[in-house]
């Protein structure tokens, strides 16, 4: 419908099953992506790497008409993965933290999607310092205790690596970006112009992680949300909230 917003689908991929990589995911695997899991000492590492990889060239693979074995990649030039030979036609990306994966696919604006860890224990006062802007750090130093203090970091910096990500630059860029009251990028520093053609949203989690999703242009978009396990792969269409901006953060 004309005027109708932009879809990202976001698709949450849980490790369910303790033990080794399911071998018919990793047989979808490129030649490198079966190296890098190779190279993970811990067998859950290697379990999560393979589900995550493999979940993406499923949900893909789906949406091109393609086998997941066939879908192939590229690397920008900050090593941001991209579509390329014969199937095409799709934004993608992929984050997974701890026990979670998470897959964004959009049909044509670049997209990044990340999703974060609480992790209380974090130092989420001397990282916010070192690499939030003033008034960012301020928030997270505001928290009431530590598990407060963890969740804000995990939410800005979510944030900002999905923002990076969709653009496919360096993180640094992406940090020194203010993104604690608006969607948009509205640096003034003349090297991160870029930001300001990307809209950045906030989108559902597990329990004890933040998410968000970021996309190219300035018109905006829904999210919708589904959730891939193995080896039954879709769970049915996504279903979710509409968002084109975060909210600022509750306190």
């Amino acid at each position: 419908m004309t005027g109708a917003p932009d879809t990202v689908q976001l698709w949450l991929v849980p490790d369910q099953q303790p033990g080794p990589a399911p071998a018919d995911l990793l047989a979808v695997l490129d030649p490198e992506e079966r190296s890098r899991a190779a190279a993970y000492l811990s067998a859950d590492d290697r379990r999560r790497f393979v589900l995550a990889h493999g979940a993406l060239r499923h949900i893909v693979a789906g949406w091109l008409g393609a086998a997941p074995q066939e879908i192939r990649w590229r690397r920008g030039p900050h090593g941001k993965p991209e579509l390329a030979g014969r199937y095409t036609g799709a934004e993608v990306n992929l984050s997974h933290s701890g026990a979670v994966a998470m897959v964004a696919l959009s049909a044509s604006r670049r997209v990044g999607v990340d999703v974060q860890r609480v992790l209380p224990r974090l130092d989420a006062t001397g990282m916010p310092e070192r690499w939030f802007l003033p008034e960012e750090a301020r928030f997270v130093r505001a928290g009431a205790d530590p598990g407060s203090r963890a969740e804000r970091f995990a939410r800005l910096w979510a944030r900002k690596e999905a923002l990076v990500k969709a653009h496919g630059g360096r993180l640094t860029q992406g940090l020194r970006i203010p993104l604690l009251d608006s969607g948009t990028g509205t640096s003034r520093h003349p090297a991160d112009a870029w930001s300001h053609g990307y809209l950045v949203a906030d989108v559902p989690a597990p329990d004890g992680y933040r998410a968000a999703v970021a996309l190219s242009g300035t018109e905006a978009f829904r999210v919708t949300v589904g959730r891939w396990t193995w080896p039954a792969p879709l769970s049915g269409p996504p279903t979710g909230p509409a968002s084109g901006a975060p909210e600022r953060p509750g306190t």
